[in-house]
C-alpha cells in the first residue's frame, strides 16, 4: 500500500511522542527527549505548555480540562489555563515510578499505562530492568497486571469494548479479553513485531502499529493478520492517534537521529474510514470545588 498524501502538522523536533487531538481540533504532543509538551490550536503557532517535562510517551485529556502526561517519575496532570501541574502518580507500591510511558483511558474514568527504565536507556547504559503495565482507576486504585514488560508502548481497546490491545516492544501486540470488571485477563501475543511502538485502533477494529526502527506503519486486520504497510520519509515512526473532530485523519509520529537530526514531526494522513479517539478519564482526585 502506498503512503497517501499527507500534511506536515509539526515539525523540527527530536524524537515525537504522544499524538493527541482535542475535541476542537487541537493537536498535544511531547518531545521525549528535548523540550517538553505542546500544543498546536487551529490558526494559531505551536506553543510550549509544560517546559522541561522529559520522557513523556503519553497524553490522555480528562474530563476536567487537565492534561494527564507521562514521563519522568509518573504522571502528571497539565491545567492549561494556568501551566500548573499536580502529581497523579508518582509511586506504585510504595516504589517510586523511574518513568511511565504510553497511555490510554479505559472508558470507565480511569486509564491503563506501562513503566519503562528510561534511566537505563538514556542515561545509566545499564540493562534496562522490566516494566509494569498497570491500571489507574478513575479512583485512584492501581492494579499492576503484569511485570515482566519488556519495553511497554502503545494501548488501545476494540471497538465492541471486548479486547485490549498491548503493544511490548521486542515482543509485538498482546490481545487480552476485558472482563465485566473492566480489567483484562490473561493475554495471548496476537502479532509478533520486534520494533512495534504506538498503537490505536479504527472503528471497524483494525489495529494501526507504529514502527520506530524502520519507519514503518502498519494496519492488522483484527485477528492478527497484515492488511498494509506504508513507509514514511522519516528514520522512525513512533506514536499514531486518531482525533473526534474528524476521525478520518491519522495523526503519526516520528523522530530523529544523529544521522537525520530535527527529523521529529506530527503528521497526519487520511485513511480510509473512521477512527477511534482514544477515551477520556475522570479522575477523581482532579476535580475542582464549582
Amino acid at each position: 500500500m502506498s503512503l497517501p498524501p499527507y500534511e506536515v502538522v509539526a515539525d523540527g523536533y527530536d524524537f515525537i511522542e504522544a499524538p493527541r487531538v482535542s475535541a476542537d481540533g487541537t493537536v498535544w504532543f511531547a518531545d521525549l527527549t528535548a523540550t517538553g509538551v505542546y500544543r498546536k490550536r487551529p490558526g494559531y503557532a505551536t506553543e510550549l505548555m509544560l517546559p522541561g517535562r522529559l520522557w513523556v510517551g503519553g497524553i490522555v485529556f480528562d474530563d476536567g480540562g487537565d492534561v494527564l502526561c507521562s514521563g519522568r517519575g509518573g504522571i502528571v496532570a497539565l491545567d492549561p489555563a494556568t501551566g500548573t501541574t499536580r502529581d497523579v502518580l508518582t509511586r506504585i507500591e510504595g516504589a517510586p515510578l523511574v518513568a511511565v510511558n504510553d497511555m490510554e483511558g479505559d472508558g470507565r474514568g480511569g486509564l491503563f499505562a506501562g513503566t519503562i527504565d528510561f534511566e537505563a536507556i538514556f542515561e545509566t547504559g545499564k540493562k534496562p530492568s522490566p516494566g509494569l503495565f498497570f491500571h489507574l482507576s478513575g479512583d485512584g486504585e492501581v492494579t499492576v497486571l503484569r511485570r515482566d514488560v519488556v519495553a511497554s508502548n502503545g494501548i488501545a481497546a476494540s471497538p465492541c469494548g471486548t479486547w485490549l490491545y498491548h503493544m511490548e516492544t521486542t515482543r509485538g501486540i498482546w490481545r487480552y479479553p476485558l472482563l465485566p470488571s473492566g480489567l483484562p485477563g490473561p493475554g495471548v501475543l496476537l502479532v509478533e513485531l520486534e520494533d512495534g511502538d504506538g498503537l490505536t485502533l479504527d472503528a471497524a477494529g483494525n489495529l494501526w502499529a507504529a514502527c520506530w526502527s524502520t519507519g514503518r506503519l502498519l494496519r492488522f486486520a483484527p485477528d492478527g493478520t497484515q492488511t498494509a504497510e506504508m513507509r514514511l520519509p522519516y528514520p522512525h515512526v513512533v506514536s499514531v492517534a486518531f482525533g473526534s473532530a474528524d476521525p478520518d485523519w491519522l495523526y503519526v509520529s516520528t523522530g530523529g537521529n544523529a544521522d537525520a537530526p530535527r527529523s521529529g514531526a506530527v503528521l497526519r494522513i487520511k485513511v480510509e474510514g473512521p477512527g477511534l479517539p482514544g477515551p477520556t478519564t475522570r479522575l477523581r482526585m482532579l476535580c475542582r470545588e464549582p
